[in-house]
């Protein structure tokens, strides 16, 4: 009888306070829940704990940057602007049709598009290389200050990852592009089909596109965060990459109240990055004709998208760093409560 009970308390440390009521005060807690406000501001003040490596990685974010603002400008928007008076040049016609143009027109309305998906493959390009290496950096910086490591300078950050850390953080980034890739292309695909049935006579299909692409947006958002807290895990957790990162991440978001709060972290950056991007149009149009103030927005923008990064970086990390602190507390209560169970079953 005596094993039987010393077996149920120990698989269920839940019922302890049940047999001992004296032990109620440790029965096993649930994960707190953090004020999110708390976390925007750790997020928002975790870059002044080492202001001199994330001035280094500021500095970085905003080269990165001004450079992939200037390959658009230079590549992206006059191929879209050529395409877009092409078709403008062709409303009259049906572009789709190739009898309904002379062959130098279709040959030019080819060769454009060509242009712009040959402009745009080279900024994702970009973006999957030199922003995707800025990004872990801003990671590890934030990682290792939450750590308590203090590495002065970003030579010292890179020089304390070995390589096998590197190259998981480096697997890591290449799995989650590539889900993430696949996901916004299942996505897609189904808009695809859902504008392929739609006609102006069916209201119906009408509402449920735009119901799936308000949903669309707010699950690729989340799944994006999903992803960025995989390369939190990778980056903290050294033994985890690529899937198991990721999977490591899901599970700590399957807590109650933690998809909640990572969708509102996910709403104030992208409400962040929306106003930076909104001023920043805004203000480009009424610089027309001066390529000095054009510039000086251009580097005000890049610095103001850097910032947002910045922060989204540091308040993943953070958001990271409680969870796993909540669920420690809960796995030390827990064998506390186990061993005490044990001892007192003993006497």
């Amino acid at each position: 009888m005596d094993q039987d009970l010393r077996h149920c308390l120990i698989a269920n440390p839940d019922k302890v306070s049940a047999f001992f009521p004296a032990m109620a005060a440790a029965k096993t807690p649930t994960p707190s829940k953090p004020s999110f406000f708390k976390l925007l501001k750790a997020g928002a003040l975790l870059p002044a704990r080492n202001r001199s490596l994330f001035a280094a990685v500021f500095a970085l974010a905003v080269a990165y940057n001004s450079l992939a603002l200037l390959v658009n400008n230079l590549t992206v928007k006059p191929a879209a602007d050529k395409l877009l008076l092409d078709a403008m040049a062709f409303s009259n016609n049906d572009v789709t049709d190739p009898t309904t143009l002379s062959p130098d027109d279709y040959a030019q309305l080819i060769k454009d598009a060509w242009g712009l998906a040959r402009a745009g493959a080279a900024c994702l390009l970009l973006d999957a290389t030199a922003g995707s290496a800025v990004w872990v950096i801003a990671l590890l910086a934030a990682v290792a200050t939450c750590a308590g490591e203090t590495p002065l300078s970003l030579a010292a950050l890179l020089g304390s990852k070995d390589k096998e850390g590197l190259e998981g953080l480096a697997l890591t980034m290449a799995f989650v592009y590539a889900l993430q890739t696949a996901y916004f292309a299942v996505l897609l695909a189904a808009m695809a089909a859902i504008l392929a049935n739609l006609s102006s006579k069916e209201p119906v299909l009408l509402l449920l596109l735009r119901f799936y692409a308000y949903s669309t947006a707010a699950s690729f958002a989340y799944f994006t965060f999903l992803c960025a807290l995989g390369v939190v895990v990778a980056a903290a957790e050294p033994g985890r990459r690529g899937a198991g990162a990721v999977a490591r991440a899901w599970r700590l978001l399957k807590v109650k109240g933690r998809k909640r709060r990572a969708a509102l972290l996910v709403a104030v950056v992208v409400a962040f990055a929306a106003a930076c991007s909104r001023a920043h149009t805004l203000a480009m149009a009424r610089a027309l004709g001066s390529p000095a103030s054009e510039l000086l927005l251009g580097f005000l923008y890049a610095a103001a998208v850097a910032g947002v990064s910045l922060f989204a970086a540091c308040a993943i990390t953070a958001f990271y760093y409680e969870c796993r602190e909540d669920d420690d507390d809960v796995a030390a209560n827990t064998e506390f409560v186990k061993l005490a169970t044990e001892e007192m079953i003993d006497v």
